[in-house]
């Protein structure tokens, strides 16, 4: 006779673990999030996903860092490093919900983050009204 294995009911999701995620509602703007303890493969992990953003053109990157638990020196100068290479383009890159060293620096403000609400909510109304771009 084969035995029954039983799937485990409740999984408990370490809550150190590192998720990054990353939307761009349109070709310039892009949001970030970073959940979980962000250490150097963090830093790195990070760096991978906003260079692929930048390589899809975008130029206004915001990065939430409020559920993010350790920030790592290595995070900050990742984000400081795309944050001048944003610049160079035009753009910018901020942070919200963290407070270490040189991210502090780069702390959106309520109309950055009305910004990229904007170009959000604009380009939804874009697709429906067929397909303008938000600029």
């Amino acid at each position: 006779m084969h035995a029954v294995v039983q799937p485990e009911r409740y999984v408990i999701p370490d809550p150190q673990a590192l998720r990054i995620m990353s939307v761009q509602p349109d070709r310039e703007h892009a949001f970030v999030e970073v959940i979980g303890a962000c250490g150097h493969e963090g830093a790195a992990e990070l760096r991978q996903r906003v260079d692929g953003l930048l390589i899809a053109g975008a130029r206004f990157v915001l990065v939430d860092l409020t559920g993010a638990g350790e920030v790592a020196p290595t995070t900050t100068a990742a984000l400081a490093a795309a944050g001048r290479q944003l610049t160079r383009r035009k753009g910018w890159l901020r942070t919200v919900g963290h407070d270490a060293g040189s991210a502090a620096r780069y702390e959106a403000s309520l109309l950055d983050l009305f910004a990229m609400y904007q170009a959000a909510a604009w380009r939804g109304a874009g697709r429906g009204a067929g397909g303008a771009s938000a600029r």
